[in-house]
């Protein structure tokens, strides 16, 4: 198991930005995908369609599935390009 390096104070931080960063990104990406998709361009009632609520559902989930199957290929191939064994 490989283990990551010590940070520094300053480069934790810059770290916990980043991710933050690129956690509000997936969301923004994450909302306006599945809107598109699910939700009809003109509102015809202030609440959602159960077809609507269904089809976000399905949405939300395909999307984090995709997105965590992402970042597991990547990490592995992080972890193969710095010599360390891949996660099982």
């Amino acid at each position: 198991m490989a283990f990551a390096p010590k940070l520094s104070y300053q480069q934790q931080k810059q770290m916990e930005q980043l991710e933050m960063e690129m956690i509000q990104d997936m969301y923004n990406r994450l909302s306006e995908t599945c809107k598109s998709k699910c939700i009809s361009k003109t509102y015809d009632d202030g609440d959602l369609s159960k077809a609507e609520g269904v089809c976000l559902d399905r949405c939300v989930a395909k999307y984090l599935e995709v997105y965590e199957r992402v970042g597991k290929k990547l990490s592995t191939m992080y972890e193969q390009q710095a010599g360390a064994p891949a996660p099982k």
